[in-house]
């Protein structure tokens, strides 16, 4: 009985670690794109105020955000390290470190 409660109680860790993980990446990645297309909209969001913005989102730790223009894109460079419920044995993890690169279009508005 006791062993069956280990187990137990040991999926459920790893299962809210996983849980965790997937969703402080998908909250990132959201976040970091919001700011990719705040520059790329041009609406006089500099891409320091974008990335100053996404930092104050996230709370800053573990988090660089990069945003260059680059001719028609802007180019955001996301790196995030994600904290764990379970101890971690090295550096190289499945989950925990978020690394993208994401490129959104500049679209100027026409004048009809």
């Amino acid at each position: 009985m006791a062993l069956g409660m280990l187990f137990f109680f040991g999926f459920l860790v790893f299962a809210v670690n996983v849980t965790y993980n997937l969703y402080a990446t998908s909250v990132v990645n959201a976040l970091a794109l919001d700011a990719a297309r705040d520059v790329a909209e041009r609406n006089g969001t500099s891409p320091a105020e974008a990335r100053s913005d996404f930092l104050a989102e996230v709370g800053g730790t573990g988090a660089t955000l990069e945003l260059v223009e680059d001719g028609e894109v802007v180019r955001a460079t996301l790196e995030f390290k994600t904290n764990a419920l379970l101890p971690q044995f090295s550096d190289d993890r499945a989950f925990g470190v978020i690394k993208r690169t994401f490129e959104v279009r500049i679209e100027e508005q026409q004048d009809p």
